[in-house]
């Protein structure tokens, strides 16, 4: 996960959670409306802004990875359409796909989400079945790496790639998975943990002028590209 103690500070990591939510999930939607590149070019421009601003500091590796990719892709595209302006297109919008969520995601602690999920009408178990698959997923992805780091030690295993695969990520991972669910039954059994119990918190999540400054932000970032793509002479 990028959200740490150090960065909480930020302005991004202050606002409230279901503000950066909507204009992640917005992004995401209006992106797949776009074709122009100008116009999704403005929406990846205000979600890196959004990205430097939060001071997320992900790896080597992962920017490289990401960079392979949009490039592995943008050269299929090329290639099927032979249009450069749809494959430019194309990439841009799933850069957009890549950031839009894992921005918001990485500047939000689980447990302020927990606190503005638990000021919504929502069920209290849905809110501690939300929280346990916010939680799964990284701990999945350490999990995982572990494995693989595990798996280079020992060496190259016997058998095809898909008995390496099988044996070597598949099986574990099962076995993961079933650990987690009993280790988080038992310590909600153990805590006497009830969803319906009354909670209290010293700091209530509110939105304020930096969160209504963020939206308008947002929302003129996409007038501006949907003008890029339906006003402004764009086919």
């Amino acid at each position: 996960m990028f959200w740490s103690e150090a960065s909480r500070r930020t302005v991004i990591h202050r606002l409230h959670p279901f503000v950066k939510m909507a204009v992640g999930i917005g992004f995401t939607g209006f992106a797949l409306c776009l074709r122009e590149p100008s116009a999704l070019a403005l929406l990846l421009g205000f979600l890196l802004s959004t990205f430097v601003m939060a001071r997320l500091r992900p790896s080597g590796r992962r920017i490289l990875f990401a960079a392979l990719f949009l490039g592995a892709v943008t050269g299929l595209n090329f290639w099927a359409a032979r249009d450069p302006s749809h494959a430019a297109a194309y990439c841009l919008r799933l850069a957009v796909f890549l950031l839009a969520i894992p921005v918001c995601a990485g500047t939000t602690a689980p447990q302020e989400l927990t606190r503005a999920l638990a000021r919504t009408p929502l069920p209290p178990g849905m809110v501690v079945a939300l929280m346990l698959v916010w939680r799964f997923f990284p701990l999945m992805a350490a999990e995982v790496q572990q494995m693989r780091q595990a798996a280079r030690l020992r060496g190259r295993a016997c058998g095809g790639a898909l008995t390496r695969l099988y044996r070597g990520l598949v099986v574990p991972m099962a076995f993961c998975v079933l650990d987690y669910t009993d280790r988080i039954t038992l310590a909600l059994e153990l805590r006497g943990f009830s969803p319906e119990a009354g909670r209290t918190c010293r700091r209530q999540p509110a939105a304020g002028a930096a969160d209504a400054g963020f939206l308008l932000l947002a929302l003129g970032t996409v007038l501006a590209a949907g003008w890029l793509q339906w006003g402004g002479g764009a086919p």
